[in-house]
């Protein structure tokens, strides 16, 4: 039993006729008639009925047809992956990222993924920046984006710098800090800061909390949004905050450091085997990020 006989069997359901099959498979009537007449040799029994130029499933065709659709799509399945293997394009792959980037960057480039690589399945999972090496690293993902640390012991870890992102230190126009000519460290320690929150082996934690007063939260959207609150200062994304910086309702921060860039990368296993996708997907970020930063 082929595949290329459950395929001319099914085409002859679909089609009511041989020759419409014929038509469909650019085949000859010949070809698929002695196809669908093998298969029912080698299966043993009568899968159509034929009435002059029209076909029928029989009982015992119409019992296994949806078992020949889920056959020949396997077939089709196996095929595609053994070509994307020979191509080097990965069949799946589990990609971590952070939400430094902007939501309409991540949709477009999904979209753009199914148009190069259809045959591809792709799981995107968003985590804050320290929980993507953790998740890489236990082989919960094959590949993560996000913004990198100035210092961390990778390990079995690699990280490939992409380009940078500038961060903001802002507040919104009423906050007291807004008013501020100089902001000084201790003024920060003074007012609550909003910063990231992340899971590791000893539980949830605050990330790098400058103020001792402050409220730890998984996202920088949700950072951006606890700033437009009024709830505190915090360091967000400057594409996260372009049109609230433009309208006047985040101010930044008047304090050497308000404005800093830091590295975004790629983050694999030292091992891992890098493919198609996620070299084309890499070279998406980095002239994105290029873009952006002239």
């Amino acid at each position: 039993m082929r595949s290329s006989q459950i395929e001319m069997f099914l085409s002859a359901v679909e089609t009511g006729s041989i020759a419409g099959a014929a038509r469909a498979l650019e085949k000859s009537r010949t070809t698929v008639s002695a196809a669908i007449g093998a298969l029912e040799d080698n299966l043993g029994v009568e899968l159509l009925s034929r009435s002059g130029n029209s076909v029928m499933l029989t009982d015992a065709g119409r019992m296994i047809h949806d078992d020949c659709e889920r056959l020949l799509q396997a077939a089709f399945d196996i095929e595609a992956k053994c070509r994307q293997f020979e191509n080097g394009i990965e069949s799946a792959l589990r990609i971590g990222r952070d939400d430094a980037l902007p939501e309409a960057f991540w949709r477009a480039t999904m979209r753009e993924i199914r148009q190069r690589f259809p045959d591809s399945s792709v799981s995107l999972y968003v985590a804050p920046p320290p929980e993507l090496y953790e998740m890489v690293d236990e082989n919960m993902v094959d590949v993560a984006f996000g913004l990198l640390p100035e210092t961390r012991a990778f390990g079995r870890i690699s990280s490939k710098k992409l380009g940078q992102v500038r961060m903001m230190s802002v507040v919104h126009k009423d906050h007291p800090l807004a008013a501020l000519k100089r902001v000084s460290r201790a003024d920060l320690e003074l007012h609550t800061e909003v910063t990231l929150a992340y899971v590791d082996d000893e539980g949830l934690k605050a990330l790098d909390p400058i103020s001792p007063h402050y409220i730890a939260l998984p996202f920088y959207e949700h950072l951006r949004d606890a700033v437009l609150d009024g709830s505190g200062w915090s360091n967000v994304p400057s594409m996260l905050l372009r049109k609230y910086l433009r309208s006047g309702t985040v101010q930044v921060l008047r304090h050497a450091s308000a404005m800093q860039w830091q590295p975004y990368g790629e983050i694999t296993a030292s091992d891992a085997r890098r493919g198609a996708l996620t070299a084309w997907l890499s070279d998406r970020l980095e002239a994105f990020l290029i873009e952006e930063a002239e």
